[in-house]
Formats: structure tokens, sequence, C-alpha cells
């Protein structure tokens, strides 16, 4: 398959197509991206159980990517502390042209080797811990000098791209390719490339999350409820269904602990447990 700078043939005349056919097409190539994360998935397995060891041994996971990529991995920071109560102790991210560059880009950010190194020492990046380098290209000067710098220091470097045979291969100490071929406009990997970015990203911070003990079975036990009404009262169906509580029981437990459910999921789960023994 040709990589996401090629231009694709199937696309040629989109300009003349009716809209529904311009939906229909963008919809199926976005199959490649599911087809291009199964493709991966040994890769992304044997990154993960590498990633696990360090963060069970205390290190953290900093990710560091340009444009799209850049954009992508803030967007799964950004939302493990409301999801999971994870913050900057475990999940932190770089991002070419800093936090301006999540708005709009930032001209020659993504060629500077310098910066992503200064932006580690800030976060006093160190050799417990992990640099996932995020690359639809492969070739992203400011994520390749941060898995040289995170290589140099003895830290674990994970490159993520979509192209294959490119310069973060050889870099990353694991290579993960999601080989998603040419986007529908010539160039922009900010769809089906960066589609399959998002789906890795989600795999990872999530079993992280399941594996750190940052969830109940499959619910979000450390989710922060007092956000908003629509998280108080998720907060209140959870407990409810869990722990087959009434809706005063539980709101009441609720509002006792100012809406920090991690306490209460485990008081209930000790009480359940000592049920169990009786």
């Amino acid at each position: 398959m040709k990589g996401t700078e090629s231009n694709n043939i199937f696309s040629r005349e989109i300009e003349t197509w009716e809209t529904d056919d311009v939906l229909e097409f963008i919809h199926m190539a976005d199959i490649l991206a599911y087809d291009g994360v199964s493709r991966a998935m040994e890769q992304i397995k044997t990154a993960m159980k590498a990633i696990l060891e360090r963060v069970k041994n205390g290190g953290r996971i900093i990710y560091v990517g340009a444009g799209t990529s850049g954009r992508l991995a803030t967007q799964d920071v950004a939302e493990l502390w409301p999801t999971y109560g994870i913050g900057q102790e475990l999940f932190d991210c770089i991002m070419a042209g800093g936090d301006e560059a999540i708005k709009r880009s930032v001209e020659g950010a993504e060629d500077d080797r310098d910066e992503p190194i200064k932006m580690l020492k800030e976060k006093a990046f160190n050799n417990k811990d992990v640099l996932i380098g995020i690359s639809a290209s492969g070739s992203t000067p400011f994520v390749l000098s941060a898995i040289e710098y995170a290589n140099k220091i003895g830290s674990l470097s994970v490159g993520i791209t979509n192209n294959l045979h490119k310069p973060i291969h050889d870099v990353s100490k694991i290579s993960v390719t999601m080989d998603t071929g040419p986007e529908v406009i010539q160039g922009s990997t900010r769809m089906k490339a960066g589609t399959s970015q998002k789906m890795v990203l989600n795999m990872i911070s999530t079993t992280v999350a399941v594996k750190l003990g940052y969830t109940h079975r499959n619910i979000m036990s450390h989710m922060g409820a007092w956000y908003n009404e629509k998280l108080k009262k998720r907060a209140q169906t959870m407990l409810i269904q869990e722990f087959n509580l009434n809706d005063q029981e539980a709101r009441s437990l609720l509002e006792k602990y100012e809406y920090r459910i991690e306490p209460i999921f485990k008081l209930l789960k000790k009480e359940e447990d000592k049920d169990k023994e009786r």
C-alpha cells in the first residue's frame, strides 16, 4: 500500500462527484483506518506490555506530536482526568508549537529539533518514563528528536506512524505502524491516518487505566462526577446499577462525598466483600 503522502487514484475526480458520493467514499476509505490498526495489533500488544511495565514501576507516559498527531495526543491527555481521575503525574503531552498550535498551525514548529528536548527537560522526563512519538509521516523532526533524546537517557521510546520504512522505525525502540495508505485528499493525514492514531491512543490510555485500577470492573470508578449535572446523574446511575442502591441512597452518598465517587466505590466494594464472606 502506498504512503499517506501519495495521491489516491480512486478519488482523482472527487470535485466532480455528487455530495452523496463524496460522503460515501470518505466513509468507505475510513475502513482502512480500522484495517491498519488490525494489522498492527501484534506491534501494539508488544508496546503495551513494555509500557505497563514502566508505569507500574512509577514511570509516566509522555506523548509527543506535531499538527494533527499532537492535537489528538493533547485531546487524549485532557480527557483522562474527568474520565479516570488520571492527571499529569501519569500522562502528559508536548506538542510542536506549544499550546498555540492546538488551535492553529505554528509555522516551522515541527522542524525544530531543540524545542522538544527543552520541553521534556522542563517536565523532568527521566529514564523511568515512556515517550510515545506520533507522526503520520514517520519523519517529523520534532518527534524524531524527542525519541532520540528518550533513547539517550534510557527511557522507553515507542513510535506510532502510518508509513512503512521511515526514520521513526529506526530510532524507536518499539515501532507501531498503521499502514492506512493514501488519503482521500492527498496529504490530509487528519483523515484516516489521524483516525487510526486516535484508535491506538484510546487503546493505550484505556488499558493503562484498567490495569492500574482506575476502573471498577468496566465502570469509571475514578470519574470526576462533580464537573457537571450530566456526570452527577451518570455517577448516581452507576451506583444504583452496580450496588443495587435506590435513588435516595445513591444521591445521599454522592452529596456526602461531594461527588467524589472513588471513595464511595471503595466503601461499597468493601461492604460487598464482607457480605460475601458471611
